[in-house]
């Protein structure tokens, strides 16, 4: 179980995008080849086979966090001081009705 602990579960933003487009090209074009083949052979069962077969290729290529998925970590903004700006609410508020 502690070897699971170490594998990083997340993909940045640009991953994502990146994953979304593999996966559409994958799934269209093996979509396309089989529609073609199925056509070609009379075979219906081939084309949903092709199809299928581009589908488990493209959740292979897609659904694991690789690290391509991982280029630009995101970038946190520094954590504020919540204490003080919490603290006199009211202050906020007459200070917005005098402007």
């Amino acid at each position: 179980m502690d070897t699971f602990m170490g594998f990083s579960v997340h993909m940045d933003f640009e991953g994502q995008k990146l994953a979304e487009r593999l996966f559409q090209i994958i799934v269209v074009a093996f979509g396309a080849v089989g529609w073609l083949y199925g056509y070609y052979v009379q075979d219906f069962f081939m084309t949903v086979l092709t199809l299928g077969a581009g589908f488990v290729l493209a959740s292979l290529v897609t659904l694991p966090p690789w690290p391509i998925y991982r280029r630009y970590p995101l970038k946190w903004a520094p954590s504020q001081d919540t204490t003080t700006s919490v603290s006199n609410p009211e202050s906020t508020s007459s200070k917005k009705k005098k402007k």
